[in-house]
């Protein structure tokens, strides 16, 4: 996404805080598809994803006031319940979340940047994203990609392998905080 985008989102959130409908309908139009993508590779079913892209948008416009731009950006904040609903809706079925067989994870091609919530603009930022991610260690890397592409918890991949919880959540914040600055260096 570029900037001119986020800041729109920005203002979205700002104004649904203030409880402003009109703004939770722009914000709806704008990222409804990326965020309907993210949600059905999660729980590989249309029409389930459907309805936790409803529950997303309800979700985001009732807790728009806990948005803080300081923290991270609008995308990431709405994203990151998306992907919180449906993992949710996945553990009350009593299901795991499964990996699409078809993505590739090192492949640069794949459609990885979906589930990132990272939208390149062309094959330019695909080579970034890609360069940036093989920067990480395997360790911190596997972590990273098991978290977000099988959606397994910061517990389940410390008994996945065999490390303490800290070591873990330590890892993955140290692979997100690596991937921010490779990428913020453009």
């Amino acid at each position: 996404m570029n900037e001119k985008e986020e800041v729109f989102f920005q203002c979205q959130l700002l104004r649904m805080a203030r409880g402003e409908e009109e703004a939770l309908e722009a914000l709806y139009h704008a990222l409804a598809p990326r965020v309907l993508a993210l949600i059905r590779r999660i729980l590989n079913n249309p029409e389930i994803a459907k309805e936790v892209l409803q529950d997303t948008f309800l979700r985001v416009y009732q807790q728009a006031w806990r948005y803080d731009p300081t923290r991270g950006k609008p995308t990431t904040f709405v994203f990151a319940i998306a992907r919180n609903l449906a993992l949710t809706r996945l553990r009350g079925e009593g299901r795991q979340p499964l990996k699409d067989p078809t993505l590739d994870p090192h492949d640069p091609g794949g459609d990885r940047e979906a589930t990132w919530g990272i939208q390149p603009q062309g094959r330019e930022d695909k080579v970034r994203i890609t360069q940036a991610l093989e920067g990480l260690s395997p360790p911190e890397r596997l972590l990273l990609e098991e978290a977000f592409y099988l959606g397994l918890t910061h517990r389940e991949l410390a008994e996945r392998h065999g490390l303490p919880l800290g070591t873990v959540k330590a890892r993955i914040r140290r692979a997100l905080l690596k991937l921010k600055e490779k990428l913020g260096k453009a």
